[in-house]
């Protein structure tokens, strides 16, 4: 499993997802606050333009206008008015207006009196509060050109009475500036996002390399590897938990070499009275016949038992590093199956080997993987007391050679199906239980992989994985 990935991907994506949330709702927040604090800003000044313009006029003249006044004095006094105040101001266009939303006087020279605004039925709820009395502004509206445009509106009375109306009308050139705000969020954003992203990846490399350092670490310590040192180079809880594994990992050898020298030692004191036991029962065997011969025979035959268990403790005790090198994989299956023919006649098992191809190379210790099929085929062997057949077949995939050993056998139970490759497990009423243990660590430390299936009944497959050469 890819720690590192995972615990690296989750920091990135929750700081990323984190800061762009921030990022972005604080620039919205910031884009709509500033533009509806400069759109009520700009609404507030044409609102006071348009009353400026009601000062100056006279609000019975203006009743009295009517289309064909264009020429009159009134008419022309009225246009001068606002055009002096539309040039102070800088606005678009200044324009007075009746309740039937029909022009009374505009700047712009195209306008007659008596034309209909169109644009103002648009506005029927901001009208309707001018006609009652009120100053009001309208909401920002793009125009026949594409821009964006705001209109201020401000009532004319008469003893109380709305008479006219004075609009103001403006281009919303400060839209240029909010739109160029809103791009400059967008691109803060996401300058953010990659930034947060570089930092992201910095911090979360900051905690799953010594997390990934720790994993690997503790991966080849299960795997019985305990030579290279745990180096957290950080002050925080992963450098102490990385001081601490280092520490463990140091325990583990020292006890590990008492272990190593005492089995030595047990072995060493029980091989030498046992190879003297084997020595006289055969003298004595010699000399005798008929049931004490059998006796003494039995009494050989476990004294040697007792050294091939010892001899399972020792190569447990003391692995040796593989010699590795390309070898042919029929050569080994051969040379077994001749050490093994008499033991295979003797059980009444047939032996079938697919594998004929001799350019079938593997890069592996020839001794060790030899060890292996031996164990795996004699475990195959005592399962069949009434006879039975052992297939062996190859295949390939992913540069590994797949070799699978199969017999119809009593099969394993299930429940014990996880455990055979455990040190010191058996099921038999003999032996320490080694045998699979050592099968399984030769197999590794020849960079390959052994697998099990079995059913009760029906036998057991063993499957396994090694380096093509």
């Amino acid at each position: 499993m890819n720690y590192k990935g995972k615990i690296g991907n989750k920091l990135i994506i929750t700081f990323v997802l984190f800061v762009t949330i921030f990022v972005g709702s604080t620039g919205w927040f910031l884009y709509r606050s500033a533009k509806d604090s400069l759109d009520n800003e700009l609404g507030g000044k044409l609102i006071a333009i348009a009353q400026a313009v009601v000062t100056q006029i006279d609000s019975i003249s203006i009743t009295y206008l009517s289309p064909g006044d264009e020429g009159t004095k009134n008419y022309e006094n009225l246009k001068e008015k606002i055009k002096k105040v539309k040039q102070a101001t800088n606005v678009k266009r200044i324009y007075i207006f009746d309740r039937n939303n029909k022009s009374l006087v505009d700047t712009d020279e195209n306008i007659p009196i008596g034309t209909e605004y169109i644009k103002l039925r648009f506005n029927k709820s901001e009208l309707e509060n001018l006609w009652n009395g009120n100053c009001v502004h309208t909401i920002l509206f793009k125009g026949e050109d594409g821009e964006y445009y705001k209109s201020g509106y401000a009532p004319i009375k008469d003893n109380n009475s709305v008479v006219a109306a004075v609009g103001v009308d403006t281009s919303a050139t400060i839209m240029s500036a909010i739109r160029a705000f809103g791009r400059n969020v967008v691109i803060f954003a996401i300058v953010s996002i990659l930034i947060t992203i570089a930092i992201g990846f910095l911090f979360a490399k900051t905690i799953t390399n010594p997390i990934d350092k720790l994993v690997k670490s503790a991966e080849e310590i299960s795997k019985g590897n305990f030579n290279n040192e745990i180096n957290i180079k950080s002050n925080d809880e992963l450098g102490y938990l990385g001081y601490s594994m280092d520490n463990m990992r140091k325990a583990i050898i020292q006890r590990d070499n008492r272990l190593k020298m005492m089995l030595a030692g047990i072995a060493h004191e029980i091989r030498n009275p046992l190879g003297g036991i084997e020595i006289f029962a055969g003298l004595l065997s010699e000399d005798l016949q008929g049931t004490s011969k059998e006796y003494v025979d039995k009494i050989i035959k476990e004294v040697r038992n007792l050294n091939d268990i010892v001899t399972q403790f020792l190569e447990y005790a003391k692995p040796t590093e593989p010699i590795k090198e390309d070898v042919e994989l029929l050569s080994i299956i051969d040379e077994i199956c001749f050490i093994l023919a008499p033991e295979l006649q003797k059980r009444n098992v047939k032996f079938i080997s697919e594998i004929t191809d001799g350019k079938i190379k593997v890069f592996v210790d020839p001794k060790q993987i030899k060890s292996v099929f031996m164990n795996i085929i004699k475990n195959s062997i005592q399962a069949m007391s009434d006879g039975g057949e052992i297939k062996l077949k190859s295949d390939k995939t992913d540069n590994l050679i797949v070799i699978t050993v199969s017999d119809n056998g009593l099969g394993i139970a299930s429940e014990n199906l996880g455990k055979i490759f455990d040190p010191f497990f058996t099921t038999k009423e003999k032996g320490a239980g080694l045998g699979l243990a050592i099968v399984k660590k030769l197999v590794e430390d020849n960079n390959g992989k052994i697998e099990v299936q079995s059913k009760v009944g029906e036998g057991t497959t063993f499957t396994i994985y090694l380096p093509e050469a």
